[in-house]
């Protein structure tokens, strides 16, 4: 930390300067907030708004530049060379992670949770330790707060909260008692009315046998709490301030506290003396009700859900009673958690806890008949029970408006069911598990549970299967855990199958639960069974409910939109049916998009169950659906790609024009966002084509969104939707299909500087096309060849592959590919530095795209053209050819070309001694680069940005960026490239030791 520049986790403060060198308070509240935006351009309104709160002065933008100045100035006197460059867009503070304390912290920050996340759980408690050194205070806690800052600084404090939190649990774990209450005293500094604080803090400081400080730490929230709030410390801080007291470890089990008796403490029962007609005195009192069934020993998972749940069922609201809600989809754990929760809270409700089964999935049962059971389990003599149930009802709440009674109803059907056994006020609770999401019960606070994450699982299936049956680490275990799509009930029932059998190994398990057509018959073990849990709330479903249950089975291999499924049914139709299978949770909201429209998925468990039900003739008509729902995406995609504003370059699944009309054309806008929007249904929708045998529409759909995919640089999407169609292609026996697949994962390979697999497809591709006399996708194949071999050092065999291109094109009276082919030929005569012959080719591509009205094409041709106008030593026309051709990428979304753009802009801007912008179109590239995973444009922008900084004599930076594009060329294996970069690397200093 010896290296921190500039500390903002505090008072702001210059690193290692004694005094205080900047004392102007207007140029340290501008140093602030740039700092709290480092290496990002902080606009002049925002900076204004940080120095003057929202009432600027006229001459607001002139006085920030002087304050700039004056602050540039301090600076180097302090000896701090602090690059402020100045933009119209603002102002910017370059500085590395390790000379500022937030950067520092957030990097430390990240690096613990790697750690822990690995199990390195003492290496994180030491990475995540430096990381909480940093911190001297609130950030910039001696100047004046400005709403400008407040979203900054309410994330680091957030990080700040969260790494407490974190670091407390690893101390704890470790043994680190004493550092444990260092942290439980600084967060009980900004929440002093938390008692889960503060019984913590007295375990900790008990546990690191410091008792006399526990004990003191227990009176003082007790003074708190009551001079404060008015409240008495709750069961659980009272038990900690017991342990402190007598001595007692914090892991020993409190002592069971006898109920007292009602009878005055001097009356002796040697002389109560009966009446002759009174009843006997009991001996034994009537217990209070302790209902809840055997806790699961080795439960595990929803710490978090659990410890919401008992906040919420043990708060101190005696108007209105807690109610929760604990919903999921069939074999989730909803009576799991409610039970424990129980168990948990058991001390908390002393006069009785009642669990009743209300059989919602089955036979619900009566509430006049729940509300009997209810009134007899408070000990309510059955002669007292009102024959009326809204009379039983209104006993109830008279009987629990005095009591506190937990009660759990479990497998509720509907709120009309429970809500007569509410409670109106008082201090019990409720807590009541359904398959439903009861949206409508009064005074519910809902937990919605989902199946568990991966460390969840993974710990269920080793406590249920036994000490040493199953690593969860090892491969078949997580192919198990896969399988069971991480749903607590699978989860079990495989678990408990390994326990019991020891002959099965989890290898072999694994292999069974590989066949989807058999897997929900592998996962059952006595009552246990997800097939018959799924069974009971399809049984629910009217039948338009069912049937669209059953096509979402065969069709949602992942997310899908309500929108796609309206060509089976009428879109209020199928809203309706699907707010339905949500509210019995066999579907969910997976997420909401920008437009407001959810996105829906289903358990994959519960997706090979929707295949199954139905009897033949239901099942049929559910692949006639699927068949149904994929054509009109197929062709709503075609009609969405003749809309996009360029021509693609590549070949389209179908030649042509469009069969079908459009009642409601798209236009080059509305074609954009309908692809955004519906990005994350077309890869599901393909898989499921192929799952189902529809391999003609699985390849056709993955090609036609391929101009799409191309514009927006979707390489993920791009690879999981056109594996699955070629291989659709080949099994379907479509040749061209299969070369028009092989041509476009090429074409992705190279993007993605993939050398060897995008040869291997570009020859598949090359002697397909050729095979069916397909000349354009010939053409468009060889272009790839030539590419391939002119970044591979062979320009002489590229030229002759472009040429070939362009015969082809010429052929087929395709303008667009042509305008590619001979920008494409002008790159290598621009190699021979043959600039006459390469203007000729750019000016014929030129004018193909002009007279096209392409452009998109216009835009690619530019960069070749500015390429060219660089090489001639114009580079004022080179840099106006770039701008054009960004603001055209910019225009229509087309983030990856623009990425290339800005690093060659960047080049040209520093070639004309534009060093601000320069810097600011290069990390913009490098930004774009690392984020679409293209390491081509990263090594290129970041290999100019170190040769600017060296040039202007900063050798820090240039070193750094320079490192970084040697590195970006190593990953693709560019050794030119890297050659190249390390060249100018030793040229900066030639002492330095060769990057590996």
């Amino acid at each position: 930390m010896d290296s921190l520049r500039y500390e903002i986790l505090g008072p702001l403060r210059l690193g290692h300067l004694h005094g205080q060198p900047l004392r102007a308070s207007k140029p340290r509240q501008l140093l602030a907030t740039l700092l709290l935006h480092p290496n990002r351009f902080v606009s002049t309104d925002l900076i204004a708004d940080a120095l003057w709160e929202g009432s600027p002065p006229r001459s607001a933008t002139a006085n920030i530049r002087t304050y700039v100045r004056a602050l540039r100035g301090v600076l180097q006197e302090a000896g701090l060379p602090a690059p402020i460059d100045t933009s119209a867009a603002g102002y910017s503070i370059e500085v590395g992670v390790d000379e500022l304390d937030s950067s520092l912290f957030e990097a430390l920050l990240a690096e613990g949770g790697h750690l822990r996340d690995a199990g390195e759980g003492r290496q994180a408690m030491q990475v995540l330790s430096r990381a909480y050194s940093l911190w001297r205070g609130h950030p910039l806690e001696d100047l004046t707060p400005a709403s400008a800052w407040e979203g900054s600084i309410a994330r680091l404090d957030a990080q700040y909260r969260g790494l407490v939190d974190g670091l407390l649990d690893l101390r704890l774990e470790h043994g680190d008692a004493a550092g444990a209450a260092v942290l439980l005293s600084s967060r009980l500094t900004e929440d002093p009315y938390d008692e889960q604080l503060w019984r913590r803090l007295v375990d900790a400081l008990h546990a690191a046998g410091r008792t006399a400080e526990a004990r003191a730490a227990y009176a003082k929230a007790v003074r708190t709490l009551a001079d404060e709030l008015d409240v008495e410390p709750g069961p659980e801080l009272q038990a900690a301030g017991a342990r402190a007291e007598n001595g007692r470890s914090a892991n020993w089990p409190a002592p069971g506290i006898p109920r007292t008796t009602d009878r005055p403490a001097e009356e002796d029962p040697q002389d109560v003396v009966l009446g002759l007609m009174a009843a006997p005195e009991l001996t034994e009192p009537k217990r209070p009700p302790s209902q809840l069934p055997l806790d699961l020993s080795d439960f595990s998972g929803r710490q978090e859900r659990l410890e919401q749940l008992r906040d919420l069922v043990c708060g101190r609201d005696r108007v209105r009673p807690p109610i929760a809600v604990i919903s999921g989809a069939p074999g989730t754990g909803k009576t799991s958690l409610a039970v424990r929760l129980g168990h948990l809270v058991r001390d908390t409700f002393p006069d009785g806890q009642i669990y009743l089964d209300m059989r919602g999935a089955t036979q619900p049962r009566d509430s006049g008949g729940a509300l009997t059971d209810l009134l007899l389990s408070l000990n309510i003599p059955d002669f007292a029970v009102p024959a009326d149930p809204e009379r039983r009802s209104a006993m109830l709440r008279s009987e629990l408006a005095s009591r506190r009674v937990l009660i759990v109803l479990d497998d509720v059907a509907s709120a009309r069911q429970v809500a007569p056994l509410m409670p109106g006020t008082g201090a019990s609770a409720v807590v009541v598990t359904s398959r439903n999401r009861l949206m409508d019960l009064a005074g519910a606070d809902s937990t919605p549970l989902d199946t568990f994450d991966d460390g969840e699982a993974a710990e269920l299936l080793e406590r249920v299967a036994g000490a040493g049956r199953v690593d969860s680490k090892s491969a078949a275990a997580e192919e198990i855990l896969a399988a069971c799509g991480n749903l607590p009930l699978a989860i079990r029932i495989v678990a408990s199958r390994l326990a019991q059998r020891p002959d099965l190994s989890p290898a072999e398990l694994a292999r069974r639960l590989r066949d989807e057509t058999q897997r929900l018959d592998e996962l059952s073990i006595g009552e246990l069974a997800v097939r018959t849990s799924a069974d009971l709330s399809y049984g629910s479903l009217n039948a338009e409910e069912a049937r669209l249950y059953r096509l979402i089975g065969h069709f949602a291999v992942g997310e899908f939109s309500a929108r796609v499924l309206e060509s089976v049914a009428s879109p209020s139709s199928v809203r309706r049916s699907l707010d339905r299978l949500i509210e019995v949770n066999l579907v969910q909201i997976s997420s909401v998009d920008a437009t407001g429209k959810a996105r829906y998925r289903v358990h994959d468990l519960l997706r090979l169950h929707a295949i199954g039900v139905g009897d033949e003739e239901q099942k049929a008509q559910a692949l006639k659906d699927l068949s149904t729902v994929l054509d009109a995406l197929l062709h709503k995609v075609r009609r969405a790609t003749a809309a996009l504003p360029f021509g693609y370059f590549g070949v389209l699944d179908h030649q042509g024009p469009l069969l079908d009309s459009d009642p409601q054309p798209f236009s080059d806008v509305d074609a954009i966002a309908w692809f955004d929007s519906e990005r994350s249904s077309f890869v599901p929708a393909i898989r499921a084509a192929a799952q189902n045998g529809l391999h003609e529409h699985a390849w056709r759909i993955a090609a036609a969104w391929g101009p799409y995919l191309d514009m927006r640089a979707g390489f993920d999407d791009w690879n999981e939707s056109h594996q699955p169609g070629l291989l659709s292609a080949v099994a379907c026996g479509d040749r061209r299909g299969e070369a028009i697949m092989h041509r476009n994962l090429a074409q992705l390979a190279l993007y993605r500087d993939d050398w060897e697999p995008a040869w291997n497809h570009l020859n598949e591709a090359a002697s397909i096309f050729a095979e069916v006399g397909d000349r354009l996708g010939t053409g468009i194949t060889a272009v790839g060849l030539g590419t391939w071999l002119r970044e591979r050092g062979r320009p002489d065999e590229a030229l002759t592959q472009y040429e070939l291109a362009v015969d082809a094109f010429v052929e087929v009276g395709d303008a667009n590919a042509e305008a590619v082919a001979r920008s494409a030929a002008a790159s290598i005569w621009l190699g021979r530095d043959d600039t006459v012959t390469a203007g000729r080719y750019l000016a014929e591509a030129f004018l193909l795209g002009v007279r096209l009205g392409d452009s998109h094409r216009e835009a690619k041709v530019r960069r070749r053209i500015a390429a060219l106008r660089l090489q001639q030593g114009r580079q004022d026309q080179a840099v106006r050819q770039l701008q054009a051709s960004l603001a055209i990428f910019n225009g229509i979304g087309d983030d990856h070309c623009a990425a290339y753009a800005r690093a060659e802009l960047g080049n040209a801007l520093r070639a004309t001694g534009e060093e601000a912008a320069a810097r600011r179109m290069l990390m913009d590239a490098i930004e774009i680069g690392r984020r679409l995973g293209d390491r081509s444009v990263e090594g290129q922008a970041a290999l100019h940005l170190g040769e600017l900084h060296a040039r202007s004599g900063n050798t820090d930076f240039a070193r750094r960026y320079l490192s970084r594009a040697v590195r970006a060329w190593q990953q693709i294996g560019n050794d030119d490239k890297a050659a190249e970069a390390r060249r100018s690397l030793a040229e900066l200093t030639p002492t330095t030791q060769a990057v590996s």
